[in-house]
């Protein structure tokens, strides 16, 4: 018995973002920066053989590079925060194919990252008037909740908006408060097969 069908797919998704980092950093705007990754599509065949279901499931493992981080707009200059990460996600997709909404779908998952650049300009937190902040050590490791609204818009195209809420401390020194990394992006998946 075969549990995925051969209707195996494959592709390029990108988005642009808004990224920030919660908690920590007053007077903070998001660094808008985009993402870009491969991405899996594994039908999963034993959950689509009912007449009666109104949903198609899906595996849909991503692979990305994302520019994330945040400003700080302070009367001294900004300061920029800008963090990279590879990132995996594994999300669950859920296809609706019948009815008004056949063109919509949703996925929800796991987002791990890893940290493979930070880098900071502007003003130091001392000139800033920040003494003792504590985000001089930043987690390599990041583990998200991630989920994304989508429209199909056509067989090769689809578009989509995704939110990402972070579950683990960026700064693992600050106890002030939890500061998780957030996203809100909008972007395209394209498929090759």
């Amino acid at each position: 018995m075969s549990f995925f069908s051969q209707e195996f797919k494959w592709g390029m998704t990108g988005n642009v973002h808004s990224s920030s980092i919660e908690g920590i950093h007053d007077f903070s705007r998001g660094r808008i920066a985009p993402s870009l990754g491969f991405f899996a599509e594994i039908p999963l065949e034993t959950f689509q053989r009912s007449i009666y279901s109104p949903l198609r499931y899906y595996i849909f493992p991503v692979l990305e590079y994302s520019m994330e981080g945040e400003k700080t707009i302070l009367e001294q200059g900004r300061q920029y925060y800008r963090n990279d990460y590879v990132a995996f996600a594994l999300y669950g997709k859920f296809h609706f194919y019948r009815g008004f909404f056949e063109n919509f779908y949703f996925m929800v998952g796991p987002r791990f990252a890893y940290n493979v650049s930070e880098n900071r300009a502007g003003p130091t937190n001392d000139e800033a008037g920040y003494i003792n902040l504590r985000d001089d050590d930043m987690k390599k490791m990041s583990i998200s909740v991630s989920g994304a609204f989508g429209y199909v818009v056509n067989d090769k195209l689809e578009a989509y908006i995704r939110f990402d809420q972070g579950l683990t401390k960026v700064y693992p020194n600050y106890d002030v408060m939890r500061t998780w990394n957030r996203l809100l992006g909008v972007g395209i998946s394209y498929y090759f097969n």
